[in-house]
């Protein structure tokens, strides 16, 4: 059937969008915390991708290292300069969060300028089903996978996951129990913003000319839609529905094209939006829980 490739394609690209989700839901369970400055730090793990491959050829899977430890520098800062400075104050820390994302959106474009850029990584394809898939995205989809199950067995498996479970349940009982609630929550910052910014390396594999200042606003909303339906906090649960939205997404264009609309992604962007919030009628809660 001619709707199968596009099923194929959904699942790949929604693999990415659920690990660039990942940050999100596990700040927000953790930290209480809205990072409405998501979309720019997919943005820097994209600008990281491109400049590692046009200035020394470094392909994004290499890129992809360093885009993790620059994000998890700048999760540890925001946390200990936004975040904790602003205790409860929960509007201003929104507020901050904003005006933080819209700050590295202009610095952005101070280094790498305002136009749209990009690269291509081809290392051949693969056919399945009739699609003719890019192995350089077939590896991004599954490094996805894979780092997502990683944390998700982090957080089940570790010190530090069993760590963070006790201070979202009870912060004064872990302080109790020799827990440092603070570390803990300046770690959970840092990873969280790591695993955006590995999310914009491979996301780069699929916008090969898309990389821009001002591209994280699609992604913050696309972000937190997927993160609700998911389970805010969980690790696993914004990943299926990071695939869930993929599909949709995909499926959607091949149906509105076949119909003949003239804007067949934007009426595709729309029917995903509208299937996840008709999913989240019957779970409100969201797919998991951390």
């Amino acid at each position: 059937m001619d709707i199968i490739p596009y099923f194929l394609t959904g699942l790949v690209i929604g693999s990415i969008y659920g690990l660039t989700t990942l940050g999100l839901s596990l700040i927000f369970g953790v930290l209480r915390v809205a990072n409405v400055a998501h979309g720019s730090f997919i943005m820097i793990g994209a600008y990281v991708a491109y400049t590692f491959f046009v200035a020394w050829a470094i392909p994004p899977i290499v890129s992809a290292t360093a885009a993790l430890l620059i994000g998890m520098a700048a999760g540890y800062l925001v946390y200990v300069g936004v975040i904790k400075p602003l205790g409860k104050a929960e509007l201003n820390k929104l507020v901050a969060l904003f005006a933080l994302g819209a700050l590295l959106a202009e610095v952005a474009r101070l280094i790498w300028g305002p136009d749209f850029v990009g690269y291509r990584w081809s290392i051949g394809s693969i056919e399945i089903a009739g699609l003719q898939l890019e192995i350089t995205k077939l590896m991004g989809a599954v490094a996805s996978l894979i780092i997502a199950v990683l944390l998700e067995l982090t957080l089940r498996r570790t010190y530090f996951g069993r760590a963070i479970k006790a201070v979202v349940q009870d912060p004064i009982g872990a302080m109790v129990v020799g827990i440092n609630v603070e570390r803990i929550l300046a770690l959970s910052a840092a990873v969280g913003i790591g695993v955006t910014a590995l999310g914009g390396v491979l996301l780069t594999l699929f916008i090969p000319v898309g990389i821009n200042p001002y591209m994280g606003g699609p992604y913050t909303l696309i972000g937190f839609v997927i993160a609700v339906l998911g389970g805010l906090g969980s690790v696993m649960g914004p990943y299926i529905a990071g695939l869930l939205f993929g599909v949709f997404e995909s499926v959607g264009f091949y149906v509105f094209s076949s119909l003949g609309f003239a804007e067949p992604s934007q009426m595709a962007l729309f029917l995903s939006f509208v299937l996840l919030l008709l999913l989240l009628l019957f779970k409100p809660t969201g797919l998991f829980r951390i």
